[in-house]
């Protein structure tokens, strides 16, 4: 499983559990009314790509995850998050458990409802107002916790003399930044090398950083089935679905009334009505201003987190493990990372015991240092215990 974890936050009735229910095949609470989910809710979604196997023109053998009709689908974490409101970042409604569930999360889905209780479709500018009351809750309760204990924290460093950048580490470690997180922050911007000499507009511009490099928040609006002109809301930077089609292409699938999750068009088994439903999401689909789940999901890992996907073999020839399984395994990581890095993903020992590795489709030699580009084939030589 990938170290991504994507957090479908916003207010309450937003829509989160239908579209979490949509994406992991997982039955939670959804209702029309605030607060229907009372605690996290953890599944997999996925992220889609053009699986290799393609080119060698045999099926592959996926370990997670599955592949459909040359599209690979790879398994990522995701947590519905208690619905947020003003005053959730002191505690407010579910807001403790609601920021709580937000500290494993690598990137946040701010699910938007364009639908006001007059039944009335909000304007872009509204949608804008409503998007960042929720991002500045999360962003009030990031500073309000790495401003907690100021004083005791700049106390014991005055004490240990360490660098800013360990400094940092120390004190955002509620929200499991890791050193190259803080690296990467230090190396764009500029803070005041002393920590303990922070004032309070240095600690908002890091949580600001953190929230919009780090922990990237997409705005994305549900409801997009009934929003008739969309593209002046894509415009303003929404990404647009629709969970109640989400759900309903998952059961039809299910049912095997559709060719497949990303293929909707109708099989023969759909009757008229079930028929005409299918072509007029598919129709919608094809507009190009409405776009499904997956993509959206992808889009956060490729751009936002600048991810790319590896497929680590045993035999570069036959692209396969011990076991002849093609292409079992698609191991999400970042760019500019190494073959080295990828040993040791796929094992500690490995990574250990690394001699070289080699590249599936040119059978070229590669070094630790190889950086690793998006769908290589590698087979990586070890000295294992």
């Amino acid at each position: 499983m990938s170290a991504i974890k994507i957090g479908i936050a916003g207010k309450p009735n937003a829509g989160k559990s239908t579209l979490f229910s949509a994406i992991t095949g997982t039955m939670v609470a959804i209702g029309n009314y605030a607060f229907t989910t009372t605690q996290p809710n953890d599944g997999i979604g996925f992220m889609d790509t053009v699986c290799p196997h393609t080119e060698l023109g045999k099926p592959c053998n996926p370990r997670r995850g599955r592949c459909e009709n040359g599209t690979r689908f790879i398994p990522v974490e995701m947590v519905d998050v208690p619905g947020l409101i003003e005053g959730s970042s002191e505690g407010r409604g579910m807001g403790n458990m609601f920021m709580d569930a937000l500290r494993d999360t690598t990137a946040i889905i701010n699910l938007l409802d364009p639908i006001n209780e007059e039944k009335q479709i909000l304007s872009p500018e509204e949608l804008i107002h409503d998007a960042e009351s929720t991002e500045n809750e999360i962003m009030r309760w990031f500073t309000s916790r790495f401003s907690s204990d100021w004083e005791k924290f700049t106390r014991k460093l005055l004490q240990s003399h360490i660098t800013l950048e360990e400094a940092l580490l120390q004190k955002a470690a509620f929200f499991n930044l890791k050193q190259k997180d803080i690296r990467e922050i230090l190396q764009k911007h500029h803070f005041t090398e002393d920590i303990t000499k922070w004032n309070e507009d240095e600690k908002r511009e890091f949580s600001s950083t953190v929230m919009s490099e780090i922990r990237p928040i997409v705005r994305v609006l549900n409801k997009g089935d009934l929003i008739e002109n969309r593209k002046q809301y894509v415009d303003k930077g929404f990404v647009i679905i629709s969970s109640d089609y989400e759900l309903s292409i998952e059961r039809a699938f299910n049912g095997g009334l559709i060719e497949g999750i990303k293929d909707i068009r109708p099989r023969e088994k759909a009757n008229q009505k079930q028929r005409e439903a299918i072509q007029k999401m598919d129709m919608d689909y094809r507009s190009g201003t409405l776009s499904r789940i997956f993509d959206v999901l992808t889009d956060i890992i490729r751009t936002d987190l600048k991810k790319i996907v590896v497929y680590p073999v045993y035999d570069e020839t036959k692209w396969c493990d011990k076991d002849g399984n093609i292409l079992p395994d698609a191991i999400i990581m970042s760019q500019g990372q190494t073959a080295e890095d990828l040993a040791y993903e796929v094992h500690t020992d490995i990574g250990e015991g690394f001699i070289r590795a080699i590249n599936g489709r040119t059978k070229m030699i590669l070094g630790r240092n190889y950086e690793l580009k998006d769908s290589d084939v590698i087979r990586i030589i070890a000295k294992t215990k």
